[in-house]
């Protein structure tokens, strides 16, 4: 696959303004080159600004297709998600708070026991200071240095995107529309304010998310929780594959998944999970240098889904 081969070899990180700019005029202009005509919307909110790209006409489209671009920082332990399991989820992520706690229980020690008359060090010994580290802490979470390994998360989805445009038919073109959207990992900011600028599309729009679909079998569907049991069983049926994947597709009243889908009303997420014999299905690897596996295989399947899927719903003209 010529587009994750590219991506991974040239634009996996997609951190900085001037890295998203380098990936976004080389996505354009393979677009381009595809027979379409894609465009980047800007937003400017009180906190960040964010750049999508859009493939297509959202407004008409059955079905909008939609991954994130932008990357993370690296941190030292793997953003473990359980989402039909919330405890497990807690307890995986349970660790990383008490150490974050101690590391700044730790700098407020240190600024004691070297303190003397130093004003910043006093400072530091003040309620405001530790919630100064505490902060610091955090803001490592978003500002901190670019994790350089990003395949499943999320250019696995990305580079769906990209393979998915160019194996679609003209008659299926017609039908679809693509959005890349930016600052998912700072809280899901592009998708919500693409939602907030289309009020009609965030509450009518069959959005389909593609996040973290590269490394694992298991492959799970998280739907609205409204979602009838014929509809989730058309997704599974879209998606059954004769290969060594499974397929479930569960609404989101018995699974959590935190992605960009949530931005919309009738938003349907699609990952790539590992099978914990204990605690169920569960990503990992992600946000850490080992996030480093996106298999072919799963980009053909999520591909062949969302062409299936695209023709159930222009069927239902």
């Amino acid at each position: 696959m010529k587009y994750l081969d590219t991506l991974l070899e040239k634009y996996q990180v997609r951190k900085t303004k001037a890295q998203k700019t380098a990936f976004l005029d080389w996505a354009q202009e393979e677009i381009r080159k595809m027979g379409y005509e894609p465009y980047v919307e800007e937003y400017k909110g009180d906190l960040y600004k964010c750049r999508n790209l859009i493939v297509g006409n959202p407004e008409e489209a059955k079905v909008i297709y939609t991954a994130h671009y932008d990357t993370q920082p690296v941190m030292p332990f793997p953003n473990m998600v359980f989402p039909k399991n919330f405890l497990a989820t807690f307890g995986a992520q349970l660790p990383v708070i008490l150490i974050m706690v101690l590391l700044c229980r730790g700098v407020v020690w240190l600024a004691g026991v070297i303190g003397g008359e130093n004003p910043f060090l006093s400072f530091m010994l003040t309620e405001a200071g530790l919630l100064a580290v505490v902060f610091g802490f955090l803001a490592l979470l978003f500002y901190g240095p670019a994790n350089k390994h990003t395949a499943n998360d999320n250019t696995s989805g990305t580079a769906c995107l990209m393979e998915m445009m160019a194996a679609l038919s003209e008659e299926e073109r017609k039908h679809a529309a693509f959005i890349f959207f930016d600052q998912e990992e700072k809280g899901k900011v592009g998708s919500q304010m693409f939602a907030k600028k289309y009020p009609e599309l965030r509450k009518n729009a069959y959005i389909f998310n593609l996040d973290c679909i590269g490394d694992g079998q298991h492959m799970l569907i998280v739907a609205p929780k409204k979602t009838p049991d014929e509809e989730l069983k058309a997704l599974e049926d879209a998606f059954a594959s004769p290969e060594s994947f499974v397929t479930e597709a569960i609404t989101a009243k018995h699974a959590s998944y935190n992605s960009d889908q949530r931005s919309f009303k009738k938003g349907y997420a699609l990952a790539a999970m590992h099978l914990h014999p204990t605690f169920g299905l569960h990503l990992k690897r992600i946000h850490t240098k080992k996030d480093t596996i996106c298999e072919e295989a799963n980009l053909q399947y999520a591909i062949d889904g969302c062409r299936k899927l695209l023709k159930q719903k222009a069927e239902e003209m």
